[in-house]
């Protein structure tokens, strides 16, 4: 008998060490799908006799994009956002969480050992018969200390599948981080372009608004001298009035803006108010931008990056449900010592107070109602759909890129087109100003013509702050700016 346990013994530990020798990864094995894009981007001109902010097809300069505007104050507003931006600070704090998760899943590696000790007054139960608590009647005490120790051996690969699918879900956080760090930079970029654009066109309003009051002098005093009618006051007057209305929301916008700076920059909305009030011009934008190839947009757009470690994550998980049809291979053991007295725990002369157990355990689930099955199916859609949103990322990126190169083109076209109105309209105020002093020509002209030219340096103000928008946009497309932050 003796002889028969010792070969079943030898059996099963060849058996072990067999399973352990040949252990092995279930599951599809991640590869990072190819992607056909175009060999270039939709960079486009329009003819103009004016000098242009061209896109051309070279290396992006996509790190300190901001830094091209050539404006300290906006380098100033992206440094602190860098430093004090909360959303910015949730998702670093969110990398950490998912690092910590990945160190937990690689733990599963390793063997748990738990060291115990307890000690215990028992009083025996008169009507229990000695069980469980000692003898009927009688006091005693019980001593206790041991350790067990348990390990999972990882045969077919599901930890390790685990662990894959962890430091892809970390990496894909880290994307998510550098995600929110580009949106950051463009929402400083943008939001700082607006209060510059909002403080030209109340610089405009107030010149407009200057000129038309001395219009108005003119016609009260032509009236006063019986050389113009009442009508003409009237008109002077609601034109100055139209104009003084533009104003107050132009002084409203600007607070707001200076407001949302603060808090992007993690302030009080009142803190950057004395810092940003003074007027300063619109950032101009540089003469060239060049925006690279289509084929390293997959490696720098944080959302394409992320979607990729999301499939890697999802494939992964689905080896991880794979390894639930295979038998699951415990070593465990554990040993101790006990004793009524605390004395006698290590006493050599008690040998009987020691115990310990050791051994495998395997386990193999036969029936579950199709579970595993099922878990298996739904991690290959949830594959699919990884995969499909990859591709989707992808498509979305190349859009928004070429959209941001369609946009910056045309608007620089529109831009120019108002450049060279107003210069037309500025003209016609000192002509019809001139002829109407001269009682060449009336009212309502003159009236028509300084109209004309506050619309013109309204709709020019509001079109420069597009241009250098679209070129902000156009550096978030291209997924610029997420190097200067590490956790």
């Amino acid at each position: 008998m003796r002889l028969s346990d010792r070969r079943c013994r030898r059996f099963i530990l060849s058996l072990i060490l067999a399973f352990s020798a040949v252990g092995c990864e279930v599951g599809p094995s991640y590869h990072r799908p190819g992607s056909d894009v175009s060999s270039k981007f939709a960079v486009t001109t329009r003819p103009t006799t004016k000098p242009v902010s061209v896109a051309v097809a070279g290396q992006a300069a996509w790190v300190d994009w901001w830094t091209r505007f050539n404006d300290t104050e906006l380098n100033s507003l992206v440094s602190r956002s860098l430093a004090a931006n909360h959303e910015l600070k949730i998702a670093e704090a969110r990398v950490r969480e998912a690092r910590a998760v990945e160190r937990v899943a690689r733990a599963d590696l390793y063997p748990t050992i738990d060291l115990s000790a307890a000690f215990f007054k028992t009083h025996g139960s008169s009507a229990g018969f000695g069980f469980p608590w000692g003898l009927p009647g009688a006091d005693s005490n019980l001593f206790h200390l041991g350790f067990d120790a348990t390990y999972e051996v990882d045969l077919f690969g599901g930890v390790r599948r685990t662990i894959e699918a962890a430091g892809a879900t970390a990496e894909a956080t880290e994307d998510e981080r550098r995600g929110v760090q580009v949106t950051l930079l463009g929402e400083v970029a943008r939001q700082y372009i607006a209060l510059r654009a909002l403080q030209a066109r109340l610089d405009i309003a107030n010149q407009n608004l200057a000129d038309q009051r001395r219009t108005l002098a003119i016609v009260q005093k032509r009236l006063k001298n019986g050389l113009a009618p009442t009508f003409d006051l009237v008109r002077a007057s609601a034109q100055v009035d139209a104009t003084e209305s533009s104003i107050p929301p132009l002084e409203s916008g600007i607070r707001q803006t200076i407001y949302a700076l603060s808090v992007l920059l993690g302030e009080e909305p009142l803190a950057l108010t004395s810092e940003l009030l003074s007027a300063a011009p619109i950032p101009p934008v540089p003469p060239q931008v060049p925006v690279g190839l289509p084929s390293e947009l997959l490696k720098r757009r944080p959302d394409v990056m992320e979607a990729e470690r999301f499939l890697a994550a999802a494939t992964a998980l689905q080896g991880v449900a794979t390894s639930d049809l295979f038998p699951h291979l415990i070593l465990g053991g554990a040993a101790g010592v006990e004793s009524q007295k605390a004395s006698q725990l290590f006493d050599q002369h008690r040998p009987s107070s020691g115990f310990y157990a050791a051994g495998p355990l395997a386990t193999w689930t036969i029936f579950d109602g199709g579970r595993r099955v099922a878990n298996i199916d739904r991690s290959k859609a949830q594959v699919a759909a990884a995969l499909n949103a990859y591709e989707a990322t992808i498509l979305q990126a190349l859009r928004e890129v070429d959209s941001a190169l369609v946009a910056y083109a045309h608007d620089q076209a529109r831009r120019d087109s108002l450049d060279t109105l107003v210069a037309e309209n500025l003209r016609a105020v000192r002509i019809a100003q001139a002829e109407y002093s001269n009682g060449i020509i009336d009212l309502l002209d003159v009236l028509e013509v300084q109209r004309n030219l506050y619309a013109s340096q309204d709709a020019l103000a509001q079109a420069t702050q597009t241009v250098s928008t679209d070129l902000v946009a156009l550096y978030k497309a291209l997924g610029g700016g997420w190097e200067h932050s590490s956790i």
